[in-house]
């Protein structure tokens, strides 16, 4: 009888818990459920996904509890966290992790949207370049203990470059040209992040320019000083960065690490409007439009910021950056994710405007292939079209255009 009273004694006592860090909870986070009720007033159906996409976010006391499950980790000195979400290497680096493949991907598909999409644009003498992203495991360099389910994206990189070949999309694997011994591994990615350095986005950039150069004669850069040293300079940022996969270990368990900024020594005059949450327009030079300066002062918030998010917020659902002294110049159209946060400040200079539409975008009244139809039947001319994408983007929800039509043409 007191083993069943005992239990029914935990059982209250864990529900008044729950509902206690519930109400808790809701009631520190009302005026973000007052938003989201507001925003989708119209859709009350969505109203209870939102809201448990909002208590999981910003759930109280989020930042003691991952720093606290990091700390056990660590003490048991374990390379995998919160059941292989993540692993870590002998380094330090942190990795996506995978035991099998949930399903099989159709990346055949993918290189048939970008051939599509191709098609289309090229009728409005727009040229085409394909960029796929360095993936951060790799194989020479990363560094694990044996039996450690690393998540590796190679087989469906190369499946799609073989795929965009076959297809006669012109494309370049930025994986083939870092790491290098100008940027070695260890400064070309970060520990606590899936993406690229700085640096290492400066450096691509560069290739990426001389193969428009070279294919289409693009011109780009002719005095070649936006892609020089002179042009930037190098700021080191000591101990001051936490990734994404930082944020879910915590800082216990992965640590923080070093940021390289590079600053324009130049001032130029941009407009800059984009769309995340809301519009917001800024106009001005280069480091107050393009850039998020308030990122580098110490005493961030690491949870809250990254310094990566520097050059335009790391990625926005939409972005339209004009720039004021250069109308002459390129105009370019990007379908692109967060690897090219850095890449678009780089460019900017060199172009007389550049949109980006966030491949892996939200936003429930804008189709990224409705878009681009729409702007080119509004009379927008781009000069060339540049398509990004990081290996673990490789699938066919990223690819939202020209879906479901056999049609080359449409």
């Amino acid at each position: 009888m007191k083993y069943f009273v005992k239990k029914r004694i935990f059982a209250v006592v864990f529900l008044v818990a729950m509902f206690s860090f519930s109400a808790v909870n809701i009631y520190t986070n009302k005026d973000s459920f007052i938003k989201e009720t507001e925003k989708h007033a119209n859709e009350p159906t969505k109203l209870p996904s939102e809201y448990d996409e909002l208590m999981k976010d910003k759930i109280y006391g989020k930042t003691e509890l991952v720093e606290t499950y990091g700390f056990t980790q660590k003490a048991l000195g374990k390379k995998e966290f919160n059941d292989f979400s993540y692993v870590k290497d002998n380094n330090g680096f942190l990795y996506y992790s995978a035991f099998y493949r949930d399903e099989e991907k159709n990346i055949f598909e993918c290189a048939l949207r970008v051939k599509k999409l191709q098609n289309y644009v090229e009728k409005y003498g727009t040229k085409v370049l394909f960029v796929m992203a360095p993936s951060k495991y790799n194989r020479q360099y990363s560094d694990f203990s044996m039996g450690m389910p690393v998540n590796d994206p190679t087989e469906d990189t190369l499946e799609m470059m073989i795929y965009l070949n076959r297809l006669g999309v012109p494309n370049i694997n930025l994986g083939e040209y870092i790491p290098n011994k100008d940027i070695p591994y260890d400064q070309a990615f970060f520990k606590t992040d899936h993406h690229w350095t700085v640096p290492a986005a400066f450096y691509c950039t560069k290739v990426m320019v001389d193969e428009l150069n070279n294919l289409y004669g693009a011109n780009l850069d002719p005095t070649g000083f936006y892609l020089s040293d002179e042009a930037y300079t190098k700021q080191e940022y000591k101990g001051q960065m936490l990734g994404s996969m930082g944020r879910s270990t915590g800082i216990v368990y992965s640590g923080l690490e070093d940021f390289t900024a590079y600053l324009p020594t130049f001032d130029g005059h941009y407009k800059r409007t984009y769309i995340m949450d809301d519009k917001e327009t800024l106009e001005g030079p280069y480091s107050e439009t393009l850039l998020n300066m308030e990122v580098l002062k110490p005493g961030i918030d690491y949870y809250v910021d990254s310094q990566y998010s520097l050059y335009v917020d790391q990625v926005t659902n939409l972005e339209n950056i004009e720039n004021l002294d250069n109308p002459n110049g390129p105009s370019v159209l990007m379908v692109r994710d967060s690897y090219f946060g850095p890449v678009i400040p780089f460019m900017a200079p060199m172009c007389s405007k550049i949109d980006a539409i966030w491949s892996l975008e939200k936003m429930d009244d804008m189709n990224v292939g409705e878009y681009i139809k729409q702007q080119y039947e509004n009379g927008e001319k781009y000069d060339y079209l540049i398509v990004e994408y990081y290996p673990h983007n490789i699938e066919e929800d990223a690819f939202k255009f020209f879906r479901g039509d056999n049609n080359y043409e449409d």
